[in-house]
C-alpha cells in the first residue's frame, strides 16, 4: 500500500509517497512525526540539487527538534 502525503512549504506543496509494504516501520515512523504535528515550523537544512532535501529536524532559528529513539534501517527492503 503507498500512502501519499503533501508537505506545504514557502514554494509550494511537495507529494511525498510512502511505501508501507517496502518499509512498514519507517512509514509508520514518519507518519507518527506529522500527526504528533513535529514538521510544523521547520525548515529544510541541507539540499543537494538533484539528490536529495533535508529537513524537519531544526526550525527556522536553528533550534534542533526533539526526536524519539531510533528505528530499523529498511533501506534494503
Amino acid at each position: 500500500m503507498t500512502t501519499v502525503v503533501e508537505v506545504h512549504t514557502s514554494l509550494g506543496p511537495i507529494r511525498i509517497a510512502l511505501d508501507e509494504a517496502k518499509a512498514p516501520t519507517s512509514v509508520a515512523n514518519f507518519l507518527a512525526y506529522v500527526d504528533a504535528g513535529h514538521y510544523s515550523g521547520t525548515i529544510f537544512h541541507r539540499v543537494i540539487p538533484g539528490f536529495m532535501a533535508q529537513g524537519g529536524g531544526y526550525t527556522s532559528d536553528m533550534s534542533k527538534k526533539p526526536v524519539r529513539a531510533g528505528i530499523q534501517n529498511e533501506a534494503d527492503n
